[in-house]
């Protein structure tokens, strides 16, 4: 069978606009063999309280891709912005 690559299709996703960033410092991690479940949290200094700020739920496939795209993205970042 003669496999040729296809080019990534391109997807459009839209953003609303009252869409904005969280900041999250703490992160839980469950797995199943179905699922990856991540619950960020901001957590308060010196407080002892955090409020959760997002869930995310990825099938353990999406998980390692999006493990492997982070890795990739740090790896290139700090090898250009740390001093030698």
């Amino acid at each position: 069978m003669n496999e040729e690559k296809q080019a990534p299709k391109e997807i459009k996703v839209q953003i609303p606009n009252d869409t904005k960033p969280t900041y999250a410092n703490s992160v839980k991690i469950n797995v199943t063999d179905e699922e990856v479940m991540m619950q960020f949290a901001y957590l308060r200094p010196d407080q002892g309280t955090g409020i959760i700020v997002g869930d995310i739920v990825l099938s353990p496939k999406h998980a390692m891709r999006f493990q492997k795209a982070l890795d990739e993205t740090l790896k290139k970042h700090f090898t250009r912005h740390l001093p030698e």
